[in-house]
């Protein structure tokens, strides 16, 4: 009888809790780039919409090992409109190993400019990848994998990465800073 009394007290409390609802917004500044913020926009934003999301019912976190990874050493990774195999391959490498990423575009003449700046070279090459510090132009998945294995990445994963991304388009917000 306890049990049954116990069992109703947890289904009550679990019908009464609330639950946790994340508000973000989407704008653009006044160059034209867009952001996706948790804290509301200023007021010279244009195009702002605002969305309520409400978390899944079942979430699964990242493991420690992951979540030092991705404090310690988070991986970005550049993509231009001209490696359409190449972009496709690195992103199935990062799908694959579940790593969580921010991606940029290098599409225009300044952020080619960052880019070859951060790298340190004259030419850029893209795919690219940094993990920290540590970086690599060019694709190659045993290189790609051991730059991931260094920064602590597991080869499995359980972190959601993000959507893959059309290898053509628009550049990624903030592609030129650096």
């Amino acid at each position: 009888m306890k049990l049954h009394r116990l069992i109703c007290i947890v289904l009550a409390g679990a019908l009464c809790a609330g639950t946790a609802v994340a508000q973000t917004y989407k704008w653009k500044d006044a160059q034209g780039r867009t952001h996706y913020t948790d804290t509301p926009p200023p007021p010279d934003a244009r195009s702002v919409t605002e969305k309520k999301l409400q978390p899944s019912v079942v979430e699964q976190g990242a493991s420690y090992a992951e979540r030092e990874a991705m404090k310690n050493a988070p991986v970005t990774v550049w993509f231009g409109n001209e490696c359409d195999k190449l972009c496709e391959s690195a992103q199935a490498l990062l799908r694959d190993r579940a790593i969580a990423y921010t991606e940029q575009r290098i599409t225009t003449e300044e952020q080619k400019a960052a880019f070859t700046a951060r790298f340190k070279v004259k030419e850029a090459r893209v795919p690219a990848i940094a993990a920290g510090a540590d970086q690599l132009m060019g694709y190659s998945a045993d290189a790609w994998n051991r730059l991931l294995d260094r920064a602590g990445y597991p080869a499995k994963g359980s972190a959601k990465p993000p959507a893959p991304k059309p290898v053509t388009g628009e550049p990624a917000d903030g592609a030129a800073k650096q």
